[in-house]
């Protein structure tokens, strides 16, 4: 008769037979020292690839989206420092074309010409000066109130648009294009259309000599880099580039770990390569920040206008690298949890024993999922492939590209994940199938 110590030895010795085939089986599989120069390679290069597919989205996304060209540059118009810039360089325009001095001169002395008594014409010539000022100030101020008032966001917006539609023909260099790029790298944009606006609103307010003042066809420079010229000869090559170049840092890093032997570890070294290029990049941000600031100020403009600039434009690239670094390092996290390292291997015995134990005690009071969870645990492999790839796809479709999104994704992925393990119900052990929950690796 068959004792219980019997049948025990009996599993133990045939355990130990079914590792030593495993073994053997897997040995010959694992690939050998010859793949691991080109694997390596093709990750590295995805990595390094990675920042510059956030730089060339970046272009592609200013240049062909006009709604993202006004996202990006819109917001200025209802920042004080820009407001600022704008006013001061247009009441400087006025000036040039509108002698105020020289006009009330001509006022007073035509008054001075009637027969007033001595001490009327001595307080004409004293209140000269007063009225020059005064017109002066009152220049400024309607120039300072329209510019910050909500007709101006609304042309502002409007020349925006209009001059994405010429942005082609700025990169090709035509200097009648709303934002003109010209020879030296300098961006500028008009005047004409803010000075016609409040040449119209001084004459409403009966300064009737304002009509005097000319159109004006002049551009002020916001912005100068040698990038802008160079934008010109390289803008067909972003077109081109930022439709596939993602996809091939993606297609590097994956054949690289196909590639490598220890496939769980060559995604976990791919993930924080692609994460600290990433970081390099916000560090290159931050870096270009400052260069800009110290170019542009203050020959140019004041240093606050100048950083709100550079933080209008960079916003995208910048909410990129961040995504990308959080994106980059979930997928680190994820892949060194389904490794073969030993502490991998004991987080996941200590997850799938304590679904066991929970599904234990779920049975215990007449809680199971019955055939339905054998058929889940069977299909379980299949299961997390399809949540990994709706995640995956709800990650890579997404645009703009948002940290949070990447991180309540995973934190659903993984919560699907988790009650997957938990209705499914594995046979028992007499059906001839043991379950291996949290000892799957790579």
């Amino acid at each position: 008769m068959t004792t219980i110590e019997d049948e025990l030895a009996a599993l133990r010795a045939e355990n130990a037979t079914l590792r030593d085939r495993l073994g053997q089986q897997e040995t010959p599989r694992r690939r050998g020292w010859g793949w691991a120069i080109p694997s390596a390679a093709l990750i590295i290069i995805g990595a390094v690839l990675a920042p510059v597919a956030v730089i060339t989205t970046w272009a592609q996304r200013e240049v062909t989206s006009t709604d993202a060209f006004v996202a990006t540059f819109g917001p200025l118009a209802r920042d004080r420092a820009v407001q600022t810039f704008i006013a001061s360089r247009t009441v400087d325009v006025i000036d040039e074309r509108l002698d105020v001095a020289g006009l009330t001169g001509t006022v007073f002395d035509g008054i001075a010409q009637l027969d007033l008594p001595p001490r009327a014409k001595s307080a004409l010539t004293a209140l000269e000066g007063p009225a020059t000022a005064g017109i002066q100030d009152l220049i400024s101020s309607t120039v300072d109130r329209f510019v910050a008032s909500d007709q101006f966001a609304t042309m502002w917006n409007g020349l925006l648009r209009t001059g994405h539609t010429q942005l082609v023909a700025s990169l090709s260099g035509d200097r009648k294009a709303a934002v003109a790029i010209g020879e030296d790298g300098s961006i500028g944009v008009q005047l004409g259309p803010v000075v016609a606006e409040v040449k119209q609103r001084l004459v409403d307010r009966g300064l009737t000599f304002a009509a005097r003042i000319p159109a004006v066809d002049r551009t002020i420079v916001i912005a100068t880099s040698d990038a802008a010229v160079r934008a010109q000869t390289a803008y067909t090559l972003v077109q081109v580039t930022a439709a596939w170049l993602p996809w091939l840092v993606v297609a590097c890093i994956g054949i690289g770990v196909v590639m490598a032997r220890r496939r769980a570890r060559a995604l976990t070294l791919g993930a924080v390569g692609v994460a600290l290029a990433m970081l390099a990049t916000l560090a290159a941000l931050g870096v270009g920040r400052v260069l800009a600031v110290r170019a542009l100020a203050p020959d140019l403009m004041p240093r606050n206008a100048a950083r709100a600039i550079y933080d209008s434009v960079s916003a995208f690239a910048l909410s990129a690298a961040v995504a990308g670094t959080v994106l980059a390092l979930a997928v680190a996290v994820v892949a060194w949890f389904g490794g073969s390292t030993v502490s991998a291997q004991w987080l996941r015995r200590g997850f799938g024993s304590g679904a066991t134990t929970l599904r234990a005690w779920a049975e215990s009071h007449g809680v199971s999922t019955g055939r339905v969870g054998v058929e889940l645990y069977r299909a379980r492999v299949l299961l997390r492939t399809l949540v990994a790839l709706g995640a995956a796809a709800i990650i890579l479709l997404h645009r703009p590209l948002q940290p949070a999104l990447i991180v309540w994704t995973l934190v659903g992925a993984l919560v699907v994940v988790a009650v997957l393990e938990l209705v499914a119900r594995p046979p028992e052990v007499g059906a001839g199938t043991v379950s291996t929950v949290g000892t799957e690796g790579s």
